[in-house]
This record gives structure tokens, C-alpha cells and sequence, in this order.
């Protein structure tokens, strides 16, 4: 699938000119390029030349399956799969909308939705890009209320654009753990789940066929883990950008279960016996990356050719820990969003702890926190984790990126090569 696109606003009059069209093609095309780089780069491997295939034709496919009569939706990407596959439905991130965007989806946002410039920029790029695609085949959307306020805004002014948006309420993990108080919130999350199948399809979810996905994810999850272990002793094997989009497919397996699935059992036995590639630079200095799933690829392409490995992700993927076991899936479901064994749902806090076992496990000798422009949110929950980790003695860096595609600013590859370069 190609990533640019022809797609333009309906009576907006926001980039005609011939200089704009330049240009927006000119970001997807720098955008495209990484991933395209990195397949070149990663030809030694016909494991991650499939991955990226998979990756690239996500969601024409997806679309294309929506067309045949196939049923198709957006979702967040991270918790979904085991029920929307369950219930006969191909999910497709929304984070697909940044490396499909341009600055048309932020035009459209700032002109037709009248969000200010200083808005963040995923809630931007989100919206701008499905009032572009608001004649492609998938319609439905399906969204967490404890999103910030301002996706909670976004839900509600796309919803009156010829989408179905399906809301589900929930919660945080409780303070301090109560677990009277826990039992309560996963009982309440199952039911909403449960109440989200029936809006859906019509009919309840078939809790054995949903057991079986749950099933087959923990089996997705123990194989990502092993690539990452296998990973710890040749780290550019697999390249960082590439190892992000290995991550985000334990979301969503890029609509083809079976092909991921396949995918993650070739790099196994390819690591496994795999010469060990060399960082350019010498020595390779282990890394974390802790918050988004960032669309500026140039920003891994530059931690790479500087010597450093991204090793350690603490992403909205958790790929750390199968789901838990509890009396039904629906509820499995539930004690995994809130936290389950790991402890890594609700606030910034009660994610310290897994976060440092993380870099600990891991080596991590620097972190790189990430968030997008505009997102108070991470700003603060980096804020404390910053501080956090401070005290322990490590070192770390806040990148500020934008959710759309296009070419990461100079000053942001100096600031993190400097950063890397620093702990050589």
C-alpha cells in the first residue's frame, strides 16, 4: 500500500495550491522513505521485509475487507484484538491515521473543526484525516471514554461526520490496589464489554471463540517476548523503527493473525542463529523508550547510526505479561486493562515500578520519553517519571513530536543524538 494518497476535502478550500500538494506529498513520501530505508536496510531478513509488508498494507487491506461485506472498525489498538476478532471484526489502529495523515488532516482540523493550533496534535490528526476518508468503507469507531477530554471532544464532532462511534465507559485501577475495590471495576468493564458486543453485532459474544483469541494473543505476546530476549544479544538485527512496528502488530496483527503470527515464528529462528551485526559507531548503548509510539521514524533511524539500541519499550502495547486468568474472558479483558499482575494500568504512578523492572531487565542505560505536541497529559506523566528516575540515577531525555506524518525537525535528531553521543 502506498502512503500517498490522493485524498481531499470536499468543498474546503484549505490547500489548493500547487505548492501545498507539493509539499504534503513531499511528507508522506519522507515518511514512506524510512520505512522503505529500513526494508533495504533490513534485506538480510525475511522476517522484517514481511513484517513491513504486513504493516504497509494494513489498512487498504482492512478496507478492502470492508468492501467484500467484511466487517471492519476503528480501534485504539492496543487491548482490542481478542474481542473484535472474536466478533468477526478486522480492528485498525487509530494510529494508523498519523503515518497516513498529512498537513491536509491538520488544515482540515484547524479550518473545518476550528481546533486551535496549540490543539494536540493526534487529536488533530486523528479527526482531519477521517473527515478526509469519510468515504472509505469503515465507519465505526470504537473509543475509551477515559480518553483526555479533548479526544472526548473529538468523538463527539466525528460523530456527527457519518461515523459510528461506540463509547465505552470505564475506569483506573483504584488506589493503593484495594482489591474489593478491583473486583468492582473488572466486573464493570466486563459488562460494558459485554454490552459493546451486543451494540456491535446484535447478538452476545461467544465466549468460547473468545477464549481462544485470548488464547492465541498470550501465545502472540510469548513469542514477542522471545524475539525481544533473542534481541538483547544482537540489538540491530532488528533495527528500532522496525522493532516498534513488531510492538504495535502484537495489537492489532496488522488484520492477518495468521500471517503475524507466522512472521514472529521466522524471526525467531532467524535470530536464533543470526551473525551478530555491529553498531557503526562501535560500542551500542541500551536504551528505553518510554510513552508514544512516535511517527517521526527519522528519530530511530538517528539512535541507530549513533551507537544506541532501543531495547527497553514501554509503550501503550504491553507485551510484558499475557493476560491474566479470570472467571470469564470478558473479565480477563478487564483485570488486564486495569493493570492485572503487572501493575501497569491507571495513573503515572503505579507505572513507575514496572517501568523500572523494565529498564533494569533490559540494561537501559538512558531514557527517551516521548510524547506529542500538544498533550499536557504526558507532559505531566513524564514529569514524574522523569523525576523518579532521576533519583535512581539515570538519565533520560523528554522528546516532544507531532502525531501526523513528516520529517522530524532538525533540532529534535541534534537534541537526541547529543543525548545518545553523551552516553557513549
Amino acid at each position: 500500500m502506498s502512503l500517498i494518497t490522493e485524498i481531499e476535502p470536499v468543498g474546503l478550500d484549505i490547500s489548493s495550491t500547487t505548492h501545498a500538494k507539493i509539499a504534503t506529498r513531499s511528507e508522506l513520501q519522507n515518511q514512506l522513505e524510512y520505512i522503505n530505508g529500513s526494508k533495504r536496510d533490513h534485506s538480510y531478513s525475511p522476517g522484517i521485509v514481511k513484517l513491513y509488508d504486513l504493516a504497509l498494507s494494513y489498512v487498504e487491506d482492512a478496507e478492502q475487507h470492508a468492501r467484500n461485506g467484511g466487517r471492519a472498525a476503528w480501534v485504539g489498538g492496543i487491548w482490542e484484538a481478542p474481542l473484535m476478532y472474536a466478533l468477526g471484526i478486522v480492528p485498525i489502529s487509530l494510529t494508523e491515521l498519523g503515518r497516513l495523515g498529512s498537513n491536509d488532516a491538520m488544515s482540515v482540523a484547524e479550518d473545518y473543526f476550528q481546533l486551535p493550533k496549540e490543539s494536540c496534535s493526534m487529536v488533530a490528526a486523528v479527526l482531519g484525516e477521517w473527515y478526509l476518508r469519510r468515504n472509505h468503507p469503515v465507519k465505526d469507531l470504537i473509543v475509551f471514554n477515559r480518553s483526555c477530554e479533548p479526544l472526548n471532544l473529538g468523538w463527539e464532532l466525528i460523530g456527527k461526520e457519518g461515523f459510528n462511534v461506540y463509547r465505552i465507559e470505564t475506569v483506573n485501577r483504584p488506589r493503593n490496589n484495594d482489591p474489593e475495590r478491583l473486583a468492582e471495576h473488572v466486573t464493570f468493564l466486563a459488562e460494558e464489554f459485554a454490552d459493546l458486543a451486543i451494540r456491535l453485532t446484535g447478538k452476545p459474544i461467544d465466549q468460547d471463540r473468545m477464549a481462544n483469541e485470548i488464547a492465541r494473543l498470550n501465545r502472540i505476546l510469548g513469542k514477542v517476548r522471545q524475539i525481544l530476549e533473542l534481541r538483547k544479544s544482537n540489538p540491530l538485527y532488528i533495527k528500532s523503527l522496525a522493532t516498534m512496528f513488531l510492538i504495535m502488530g502484537s495489537g492489532h496483527y496488522f488484520g492477518k493473525p495468521e500471517q503475524y503470527e507466522a512472521t514472529l515464528d521466522l524471526l525467531i529462528s532467524e535470530l536464533t542463529v543470526a551473525d551478530f551485526i555491529p553498531s557503526p559507531r562501535g560500542k551500542i548503548i541500551p536504551l528505553a523508550w518510554v510513552g508514544g509510539r512516535g511517527q517521526e521514524f527519522g528519530v530511530y533511524k538517528t539512535v541507530d547510526d549513533c551507537g544506541g539500541a532501543i531495547l527497553a519499550w514501554s509503550t501503550p502495547n504491553i507485551w510484558r505479561y499475557d493476560w491474566p486468568e479470570a472467571k470469564t474472558p470478558l473479565e480477563t479483558m478487564a483485570l488486564h486493562i486495569l493493570g492485572g499482575i503487572g501493575g501497569h494500568g491507571g495513573s503515572p504512578v503505579h507505572r513507575l515500578k514496572p517501568i523500572q523492572r523494565l529498564i533494569e531487565e533490559y540494561g537501559a542505560q538512558g531514557i527517551l520519553f516521548y510524547s506529542y505536541v500538544g498533550c499536557s497529559f504526558a507532559g505531566i506523566h513524564h514529569e514524574v517519571q522523569r523525576e523518579y528516575f532521576h533519583k535512581l540515577g539515570i538519565r533520560s531525555i523528554s522528546l516532544e513530536g507531532s502525531f501526523q506524518v513528516g520529517p522530524p525537525s532538525g533540532q529534535l535528531l541534534t537534541r537526541v543524538r547529543a543525548f545518545v553521543e553523551m552516553l557513549t
